[in-house]
């Protein structure tokens, strides 16, 4: 059964600019990816700042957005997969620049 995201969460999830261009990734995403794919399409591909990126994705965001049942994180396998939360966001993404 999907549980769906409250106020605070929403506000939560998309109140830093790195999930919120996570989230837009994965949204438009068949399925599962990994936390280096997020990181590169997501920087401004310098090799510093993707490494930067994924480092912050890893030990930060993606733990906070799977705690919101938003997405699952396996920190072994570094893959990451939207859940059906994910969707409650689509339509604040039609208001905001990522």
């Amino acid at each position: 059964m999907k549980r769906e995201l409250n106020t605070d969460e929403i506000f939560e999830a998309l109140g830093h600019r790195q999930r919120r261009r996570v989230l837009d990734v994965l949204l438009n995403c068949d399925g599962a990816t990994t936390v280096s794919e997020l990181a590169k399409k997501t920087s401004s591909k310098t090799d510093r700042q993707v490494d930067r990126i994924e480092t912050g994705l890893h030990h930060s965001h993606l733990p906070r957005l799977e705690g919101m049942g938003i997405v699952e994180f396996d920190r072994d396998d570094g893959t990451v997969e939207p859940t059906a939360a994910v969707a409650d966001l689509e339509p604040f993404f039609e208001l905001i620049d990522c």
